[in-house]
């Protein structure tokens, strides 16, 4: 597998994982939820995380690359920040664009589905609610696991290693 198509789907995975594992941390506190429900709750706002990280992999991977054609070098923390930076920006937008498309799906197909109109109503205060809970919850981990992956891809990029970098 190519180092940017590598990067890009572990960075995705590892968007998933997080967005997982801090819903079911905020869901332990907050929420006082059943572990079961809280999985569950947790697979279903998983997929606005996956979205953020994917966009934010493949643009820091663009970005990187457009950078070492200009012969600037970037450290592995540097592309951290910059991806984790991006995923959170991207992350809003995620999370709004997942509201609408599952409470769509749900009025579409569930048999008590909240009406369109009323669920705009909510999206500003769910957005806002998931993005303090990432900026709080997942940055760090979302920063550390961003630079393993980040070392490990521009150690990929430079060609010196041939086994697992």
């Amino acid at each position: 597998m190519a180092p940017r198509t590598e990067f890009i789907v572990l960075a995705t995975l590892a968007g998933g994982v997080v967005a997982a594992l801090g819903y079911l941390l905020a869901s332990a506190f907050v929420f006082e939820l059943q572990p079961v429900e809280a999985l569950r709750l947790a697979a279903q706002w998983s997929p606005a995380g996956i979205a953020a990280a994917f966009g934010a992999a493949w643009i820091a991977s663009a970005w990187q690359r457009r950078a070492r054609d200009a012969g600037r070098a970037w450290t592995a923390r540097a592309m951290a920040l910059r991806a984790t930076g991006l995923a959170l920006l991207l992350y809003p937008l995620t999370v709004a664009c997942w509201t609408v498309i599952s409470g769509w799906l749900d009025q579409r197909f569930a048999s008590a589905g909240m009406p369109l109109r009323e669920l705009m109503a909510w999206v500003p205060s769910i957005v806002l609610g998931a993005t303090l809970a990432a900026f709080l919850i997942a940055t760090l981990p979302a920063f550390f696991i961003a630079f393993l992956l980040c070392r490990r891809y521009l150690r990929r990029q430079t060609g010196f290693t041939t086994g697992i970098a």
